[in-house]
């Protein structure tokens, strides 16, 4: 017998019970006798019975999809992330969605609610501005949520994510350290808590040291390898000193950073020093090799779906559970010391 000609009252016939017996061995919602219920899922077995799974999602509310909300999919930490998650909730039965929402709120907003209108069980989500995205909808419904990377201000919900601004202050001393005091910084969205830490970072760390801020050498690059490349270009045009230094934010702004440097005959280290917050793909492989520090994602992805499943499996929000993982120094020769 063929699955998709199989029905539950099929199945009733051939083990000799009820539909409704059957029903409650599909739905697992209601107890049945141990031994009735091995012979009802043997018979499914072989009778390759394949249940009706939207409807049977319509009846429960419950759709066994998990989505990831990130901020730019072609970061390979995000899709690293989102390669963890996928791992880790496939082994518990759920599917994950990854929704890519190109750093836009407006954007973001109707995929939240399009999720909701197909029952999404679980949201991970990196949200495009830490001050007005709305999640209001998620948290009326009892959508389980876990924050990535980034936090929104007055909003208590699950976090993983690094301590921007402790590394972004690390990685500034570190080219102090060096000898450098003109360093100039290449910023991501500052409406991002991610944005906004790592932008104080190095601002304390500046003032640690006694050294004044250029507002000519504060490049806005959004998070975006483009607008790093565009705000760059614009600047190397002018003609202006460059910094001895730069701290780039994120991977994408120092992979644009460095395509627009070489395209200046600007050399790395000789005529700018160059450090990240983020590694770059195969950066063991470039030349120079990118000194910067690595985030855990492995760790980050797991530890975003062990909160989900937690949620999931108690069927209640989490308020305030925040993971702050360690990032990894990554040394290579991207910076040059000033005697």
């Amino acid at each position: 017998m063929k699955s998709k000609n199989v029905t539950m009252k099929d199945i009733a016939k051939y083990t000799g019970v009820s539909t409704a017996t059957v029903s409650r061995v599909l739905n697992d919602n209601y107890p049945v006798n141990i031994e009735t219920k091995k012979k009802v899922l043997k018979a499914m077995k072989e009778l390759n019975y394949e249940p009706n799974l939207v409807a049977r999602n319509l009846r429960s509310r419950k759709s066994n999809l998990v989505a990831i909300i990130v901020a730019d999919i072609k970061n390979p930490y995000y899709t690293n992330i989102a390669k963890q998650i996928d791992d880790y909730l496939f082994t518990e039965g759920y599917n994950l969605i990854t929704c890519n929402t190109d750093e836009s709120p407006k954007k973001e907003k109707e995929i939240i609610r399009m999720l909701l209108s197909r029952n999404i069980d679980a949201i991970a989500i990196a949200p495009s501005d830490s001050q007005n995205t709305d999640l209001s909808e998620l948290i009326n419904q009892n959508v389980p949520i876990v924050l990535v990377d980034r936090k929104i201000k007055d909003l208590q919900l699950p976090f993983v994510g690094t301590d921007n601004f402790k590394e972004a202050c690390s990685l500034t001393e570190f080219l102090i350290k060096k000898g450098h005091k003109k360093i100039g910084i290449i910023n991501g969205t500052l409406n991002t808590s991610t944005g906004e830490e790592r932008f104080l970072g190095y601002k304390k760390a500046m003032e640690d040291h006694g050294l004044s801020i250029d507002e000519k050498w504060i490049y806005n690059g959004g998070f975006e390898e483009k607008k790093a490349y565009d705000v760059l270009k614009q600047f190397l045009q002018t003609g202006d000193e460059l910094p001895t230094a730069l701290f780039s934010c994120n991977n994408l702004m120092t992979k644009g950073a460095m395509k627009v440097l070489k395209e200046g005959n600007v050399n790395i280290p000789d005529d700018l020093s160059l450090i990240s917050f983020g590694a770059l793909a195969n950066q063991d492989l470039m030349c120079p090799r990118i000194t910067c520090v690595e985030q855990d994602t492995t760790y980050i992805g797991r530890k975003v779906a062990e909160l989900l499943l937690d949620q999931l499996k108690n069927k209640k929000q989490l308020k305030n559970a925040s993971i702050i993982t360690e990032s990894i120094f990554m040394p290579g020769n991207s910076v040059k010391e000033i005697l």
